[in-house]
């Protein structure tokens, strides 16, 4: 793994714990208005979502305003050799720690990328150009490089990132569009 990369993660890491945690529940909310309010999100049926952990975005309101518009919420489940697959989110879905100590669904109905309409592509830092650095296990990089949908990433105020923050490499796949609260 890049070692720049390595330590940018952990610096981005650390501005977002050291969110207050009034100013971060804000900005979640914000994004989540600005996200309803595209034309990606309006039109889609199928919409991925991660189960946020910690540090992260919070994604649960996420997840409720798209079951509250009749969308089908799909949630990441990795497999081996580093691949994932999402699996359709509802009330039978049961839940089982991972290798990564996250809560990953063990059992649903899974879909494949061509079902997908809209992915929300977790990160750590984004640039306003769409570069993503993500948590280092290029899950989602793999998963991208065969899924034609649209993607949107959700940006804190200290997820934003210059487009030089770190290395651009081959295998990164941006986002097609970075929501902030810096932006009207």
């Amino acid at each position: 793994m890049n070692e720049n990369k390595k330590l940018v993660r952990k610096q981005f890491i650390s501005r977002i714990q050291n969110l207050v945690p009034e100013d971060k529940l804000r900005q979640e909310a914000t994004l989540v208005t600005k996200l309803t309010q595209q034309r990606a999100w309006q039109v889609a049926k199928v919409v991925a979502v991660t189960m946020s952990q910690g540090f992260e975005l919070n994604t649960m309101s996420l997840i409720k305003a798209a079951q509250a518009a009749s969308k089908v919420v799909v949630i990441p489940r990795t497999l081996p050799k580093r691949q994932m697959e999402f699996v359709e989110l509802n009330s039978t879905t049961r839940f089982e720690k991972s290798a990564f100590g996250i809560q990953e669904p063990v059992n649903g109905q899974v879909y494949l990328p061509t079902d997908i309409d809209l992915i929300i592509v977790p990160g750590v830092a984004f640039t306003p150009n769409g570069h993503r650095l993500g948590f280092g296990g290029g899950y989602y990089d793999r998963y991208l490089a065969r899924y034609n949908g649209q993607t949107i990433s959700l940006a804190l105020s200290a997820q934003v990132a210059d487009e030089e923050a770190w290395p651009h490499e081959s295998f990164d796949i941006d986002v097609q569009q970075v929501l902030t609260c810096l932006d009207k």
